[in-house]
């Protein structure tokens, strides 16, 4: 079904804007979200852009209204049925993700909405947990709108990365990604290791493992980083960037 609809895209770019909304809007829905591959989609359509089949700001644009009016009428939602809503049938088959984004937000609040974005599964249902709590909608308007500035080109610069890379040289596309995947990955693994160290600092938990786990995470991550500054597929790197920054 993805390769069909961006294989639509490709072929009918005039119908992008019109798909791209309806994919970002859907992916923002309570619930609907969480039936909808809408972050491969977005990354698919980014590939376009960095391949100059698709204009980047039309695309933006599009991907910003569908989510901004998705996370809305979520919230919307939940603050007018209020915990009726929760009841519904296909609302009650998703309890687990349910608690877990009403804990989020009762933890972080109006931080918790700008974040929840941004996270997987949550984002999907944290603007219904907040219009369930009666969450100020002035608040939730502007919180919405701004995170949305944010969403909407971070999603798709992953996939214009990658597009531009293969528009230069597609194998050594192949190899820079496989590089990159793994510097995020061990960056990703140092900064997971230095929370759980200070979590478990603040409970007075703290052991040398756990000191030593981020400090090793972080060593490999900029030794990695190192290597991959020193090495020809940094000139490759920069070219490509050179390329996204053009389509801005």
């Amino acid at each position: 079904m993805i390769e069909n609809i961006l294989s639509f895209v490709e072929q009918n770019a005039h119908w992008a804007g019109v798909i791209i909304f309806s994919v970002a809007f859907l992916e923002s829905m309570a619930i609907v979200g969480l039936l909808i591959p809408g972050w491969i989609l977005l990354v698919g359509i980014g590939t376009m852009i960095g391949a100059d089949a698709l204009s980047f700001y039309p695309v933006v644009f599009a991907a910003y209204l569908g989510a901004v009016i998705g996370e809305y009428i979520s919230f919307y939602a939940g603050y007018h049925y209020h915990e009726k809503i929760l009841s519904w049938s296909f609302v009650a088959k998703h309890q687990k993700i349910i608690e877990k984004s009403r804990v989020f937000f009762e933890k972080h609040g109006v931080g918790g909405v700008f974040i929840g974005r941004f996270f997987g599964p949550t984002r999907a249902v944290v603007p219904l947990i907040a219009g369930i709590s009666e969450m100020n909608k002035v608040t939730f308007f502007w919180v919405n709108l701004i995170s949305g500035i944010i969403w909407a080109p971070l999603y798709l610069i992953p996939g214009i990365l990658v597009g531009a890379a293969f528009s230069l040289d597609k194998s050594q596309g192949y190899e820079l990604i496989f590089i990159l995947v793994i510097i995020v990955g061990t960056l990703g693994f140092a900064i997971k290791a230095s929370k759980s160290y200070w979590r478990e600092r603040y409970n007075n938990d703290d052991t040398l493992a756990s000191v030593l786990k981020p400090a090793l995470w972080w060593c490999i991550a900029l030794v990695s980083l190192l290597i991959f500054v020193r090495s020809p597929y940094w000139n490759l790197f920069t070219d490509i960037l050179s390329i996204v920054l053009d389509k801005l």
